[in-house]
């Protein structure tokens, strides 16, 4: 499989560990240098998208791409893609749980994702695929 990476201009350095992660071979950098309808043809063809909670988490579900939504402590059952062709990962500890914490605050925290365990990304990624690709994964 062949990986593609979606970004803006302002993206390629926190990007730049996902691209040094993936074969140069199967890599497709496309960071900086597609325009949004193009982005939209480029998810249409994907066979799965995994992305944070973003706007290119909504365009892939929107074209019909299987899509898996990452999500930190926030509002899933607000945010999550629509439609039966996509899922969620999320973290263990829930938003509410998180700003009901009268000692929670936001401006002093790091990013809650790293929260997220690379299992439970791998367990959702691999449900998806084999309800939308009928393959074991």
């Amino acid at each position: 499989a062949r990986v593609a990476v979606f970004g803006g201009p302002g993206e390629r350095d926190i990007a730049q560990p996902v691209l040094d992660a993936i074969p140069r071979e199967r890599c497709i950098n496309l960071i900086g240098v597609v325009d949004l309808p193009v982005v939209a043809a480029c998810l249409r063809r994907c066979a799965l998208f995994i992305g944070n909670d973003s706007g290119l988490m909504h365009m892939s579900a929107a074209v019909g791409t299987p899509t898996l939504g990452l999500f930190g402590p926030s509002q899933a059952k607000h945010y999550a893609p629509w439609g039966a062709h996509c899922a969620v990962a999320e973290t263990e500890i829930s938003y509410d749980d998180l700003v009901g914490d009268p000692a929670f605050d936001h401006r002093a925290t790091d990013s809650l994702m790293q929260s997220l365990p690379v299992e439970t990304v791998v367990r959702e990624t691999e449900a998806l695929w084999r309800r939308h690709s009928g393959e074991a994964a």
